[in-house]
């Protein structure tokens, strides 16, 4: 049976101060469910409704919430039926395996983060880093964001500048992505090396710009006055151009 504290507790993690106060985050919809439950990360509650688990009863497992008590439950605007309490994992040292790895410095928007997170796995970038001060991972919007790539793919929080100082003290290529820098279509990529994208409002920070070894950029086409590509676009262009070399 699920309790009125149950309810209220699910309902705070909507709000990044309880996420981090109970170490936990919700996951919502069924394929981000079924690729949550696939995953190592452990989930603490299920909860479905009868309607729901009429039409998809492999997740017979679930507790059987009402409509009224998912829609509290629920962050969404139209509750998808289903939803999972999960714990947030402790963050370990920052161990690499891809031949890229993607940098954040200073994303602030969760959809761009969650994309870059998708965008990232697609290309076979299975490691993101991101600065201190980007959005945070278990935020909702973020959580949607990467449709279960969160669930697969490492990312870290770290200070970035140190990170990319060390990657380049130990002659690592770091690529990052600005208005002045080498065309990314006419560059000889190296077969491994670490990409930066810059947050949405000021790009590649002052005091990451020393790290950066090999300036790029997406010439514009035409007479395009655009001042500048969405922080996820951006991304999804340079990983999908370096990764085909």
């Amino acid at each position: 049976m699920i309790t009125k504290n149950t309810i209220k507790q699910i309902a705070s993690l909507r709000q990044q101060k309880f996420r981090k106060e109970l170490g936990l985050f919700v996951v919502e919809g069924r394929k981000m469910v079924e690729e949550l439950l696939r995953s190592d990360f452990e989930t603490t509650g299920l909860f479905a409704t009868e309607t729901f688990l009429a039409d998809y009863p492999s997740f017979a497992d679930a507790e059987i919430a009402n409509e009224v008590q998912m829609e509290q439950m629920s962050g969404q605007d139209t509750p998808p039926g289903i939803l999972a309490v999960v714990k947030i994992p402790e963050q370990g040292d920052i161990k690499t395996s891809s031949p890229y790895v993607l940098a954040l410095d200073g994303i602030a928007n969760p959809g761009n983060m969650g994309t870059l997170i998708r965008t990232a796995e697609w290309f076979g970038i299975n490691d993101v880093v991101c600065s201190k001060d980007c959005v945070e991972l278990w935020n909702p919007k973020t959580v949607q964001a990467t449709m279960g790539s969160l669930f697969r793919v490492k990312v870290w929080k770290t200070n970035l500048p140190d990170y990319l100082r060390q990657a380049k003290d130990e002659g690592k290529a770091v690529y990052g992505a600005l208005l002045e820098g080498e065309d990314l279509f006419q560059i000889k990529a190296k077969p491994e090396g670490i990409i930066v994208i810059g947050s949405e409002s000021h790009g590649i920070r002052s005091e990451v710009l020393p790290c950066i070894t090999h300036p790029i950029t997406i010439p514009r086409v035409g007479g395009s006055v655009t001042e500048s590509l969405n922080a996820a676009v951006a991304g999804g262009i340079i990983i999908g151009e370096m990764t085909r070399n």
